[in-house]
């Protein structure tokens, strides 16, 4: 998970997040990664540009997006 995030942060690179909020509910975005430590991750999402901060135990997976093989240039 560290992996991605930083990958995002660092590179500027939309990836895919699994998240559960409070009432148990599941969704899934693309993002990109602002920022994170250890307790929160602060990401804008693609489908209706927003800051999001979540709490970093509410991200279940974290994944490469769709046609992303995680190479940089």
């Amino acid at each position: 998970m560290e992996r991605l995030l930083r990958y995002s942060a660092e590179h500027e690179r939309v990836i895919r997040l699994m998240l559960m909020d409070e009432a148990g509910n599941l969704s899934q975005v693309n993002a990109r990664i602002l920022r994170y430590d250890a307790d929160t991750v602060d990401f804008i999402t693609t489908r209706s540009p927003r800051t999001v901060t979540v709490p970093r135990s509410d991200i279940l997976a974290i994944d490469f997006r769709k046609g992303d093989d995680g190479q940089v240039l």
